[in-house]
């Protein structure tokens, strides 16, 4: 019975002392704590037991119906029954259809050339389709790839689409692989997709190292569908780019 109240407890590992940001990490906890309701102006509040070490991670998830309460009731983020601008993740039509396991339907237009490249908007409508096979249909609309941008090179797998479309939803979205697995790639085409759905909102990019930073600024721009203008880089990283 006495050790009933260490069935759970949060455990802090100290790193070598380069690596070891505890303190800084406690002092913004602590920050965010002081002042009455300043936690609730920086962190939206699915998140704040999860910062505290509390919570279930899987409410974060934008599957879980905490999240699609937050979507439905939050203004300036993508709704649960909305179009998800994918932009130029899909390299052509056939790329699209093999990323999903499911019944697709493609608004078909006029004067639709098929051997030019497309952007997608795609819909996952909560109802499901034809009774007799009871599948998910997914909604998806062509628009114009500009002809002036790069664009993504790379044919995502399934399982880096769908790590896509849980970054273009609220909610926490966490990419985990081994080196060269393509989380970089995957991490620029939530990038570029977020700033062409929402291009007066800001977005924050944090790394680990200068080195990884300058990767991901590196991938971005040369895409080429993003002003450098609108870059901001900071950190003695910014000479090396």
């Amino acid at each position: 019975e006495g050790t009933g109240m260490y069935q759970r407890f949060n455990l802090v590992a100290r790193r070598h002392g380069r690596e070891n940001n505890f303190k800084a990490v406690l002092e913004t906890i602590r920050g965010l704590l002081e002042g009455a309701g300043s936690i609730d102006r920086v962190i939206p509040p699915w998140l704040q037991s999860l910062i505290l070490g509390q919570g279930d991670p899987t409410s974060a998830s934008y599957k879980s119906d905490t999240m699609k309460h937050y979507a439905l009731n939050t203004v300036g983020v993508n709704k649960p029954d909305d179009y998800l601008d994918f932009g130029d993740t899909f390299l052509d039509q056939d790329h699209l259809k093999d990323s999903f396991a499911t019944e697709l339907i493609i608004a078909e237009e006029e004067n639709c050339d098929d051997r030019k490249r497309y952007n997608y908007k795609i819909r996952f409508p909560t109802s499901k389709g034809p009774q007799s096979t009871n599948a998910t249909v997914i909604e998806a609309m062509r628009c114009p790839h500009p002809e002036q941008s790069r664009g993504n090179p790379v044919r995502f797998t399934p399982v880096q689409v769908e790590a896509i479309r849980s970054g273009l939803l609220p909610g926490l979205t966490l990419v985990v692989g081994p080196p060269g697995t393509g989380k970089t790639d995957v991490a620029v085409q939530i990038i570029s997709s977020l700033y062409h759905t929402y291009p007066t909102q800001r977005t924050i990019i944090i790394t680990h190292s200068n080195a990884a930073l300058n990767d991901i600024f590196s991938k971005v721009m040369a895409r080429g569908d993003i002003d450098e203008r609108y870059f901001v880089r900071l950190g003695a990283g910014e000479r090396d780019l």
